[in-house]
């Protein structure tokens, strides 16, 4: 009988002394004995590393290191990337809680999925998540793929749905990295996050991921409880400003000038309502409309599904005063 696949579980931190043995305990209580835990501190300023030390301390199974200087999210889960031994290798984050069956169960559906319809492309499995509100209050975020027995969405129209909103069935939910699994080889494959996001760059992973042929498989039960906190990095501004980058690095993807246009213009016009600056939303939306009429219809259209997802984001970024 083989043995037991071993699994990483990455934890990246910072500023994260109040909830990172939390995380780490969520890490250690998964159902799973033959785990890796590698935690990454991004050069904390508090006593994040004390407390990672001391983990690592009382229990051989964590692996801690740490950055020289930070460097962001996405370099952080590179060097995680290139520590990690498992066979797979599941991100969890610093203020998060997963289910003790998360990494066992997200391991057979990837498995599962390849014998039946992956045909030697690379799977990546997301869980849904519950997430904390500021207020206290609780959401569920579903995931792409959560339907089993067929073929989930993957290749060139994954990557299309996430740039310009192309419909796609079961194609929509989150692909957050704090609920994400796939094999280690596959991150490795295509080198890893885009160190230059510090915002998005899951996102970014996700679209590289789609044109290489990805298929996006998901779990609809919330696995992940995700608990919404404000940090320095995370305002309506920045986000708008990487999703612009994200855009524009692939430019490719789009199937004219026009369109390309179009997207940028529409989360622009996307900020403005989420920053509730409703006189500039309005003129913005206008002008949209009127040159774009039937994409801007399917546009909003499509978000209405979402559009308590989208407030509570914007809820989020505004209770911290980010611009």
């Amino acid at each position: 009988m083989a043995p037991a696949p071993l699994i990483t579980i990455g934890i990246t931190a910072f500023n994260a002394e109040n909830t990172v043995e939390q995380a780490v305990e969520s890490a250690l209580g998964q159902d799973w004995a033959a785990l890796d835990i590698v935690i990454v501190d991004d050069a904390s300023e508090d006593r994040t590393w004390t407390a990672i030390s001391a983990l690592a301390a009382a229990n051989g199974t964590v692996r801690p290191f740490r950055q020289e200087t930070n460097q962001g999210v996405a370099a952080a889960r590179n060097r995680i990337m290139a520590e990690a031994r498992g066979e797979f290798l599941a991100f969890f984050d610093d203020d998060d809680e997963s289910a003790p069956e998360r990494v066992r169960l997200q391991m057979e559906r990837i498995i599962d999925y390849e014998a039946q319809f992956a045909g030697g492309n690379p799977v990546i499995c997301h869980a849904a998540r519950r997430q904390i509100t500021l207020e206290g209050g609780s959401r569920i975020e579903p995931t792409m793929g959560e339907r089993t027995g067929v073929v989930a969405p993957h290749g060139v129209a994954v990557a299309r749905r996430i740039l310009m909103g192309t419909p796609l069935k079961d194609g929509y939910g989150a692909l957050a990295t704090c609920s994400q699994m796939a094999r280690t080889e596959t991150y490795r494959r295509l080198g890893g996050f885009d160190a230059a996001f510090r915002r998005v760059e899951d996102t970014e992973f996700c679209v590289r991921l789609a044109l290489a042929g990805g298929h996006f498989v998901g779990i609809g039960t919330p696995l992940v409880k995700q608990r919404l906190t404000k940090t320095a990095d995370k305002s309506l501004a920045s986000e708008l400003s990487y999703k612009l980058m994200l855009v524009d690095k692939h430019r490719e993807v789009f199937d004219s000038a026009r369109r390309y246009h179009y997207c940028r213009d529409w989360l622009i016009t996307k900020y403005h309502w989420l920053a509730r600056h409703w006189f500039r939303f309005a003129a913005r939306m206008a002008r949209t409309a009127l040159m774009h009429p039937l994409q801007t219809w399917q546009r909003v259209r499509l978000s209405l599904p979402n559009l308590d997802g989208n407030r509570a984001f914007s809820r989020f970024h505004r209770a911290g005063k980010c611009p």
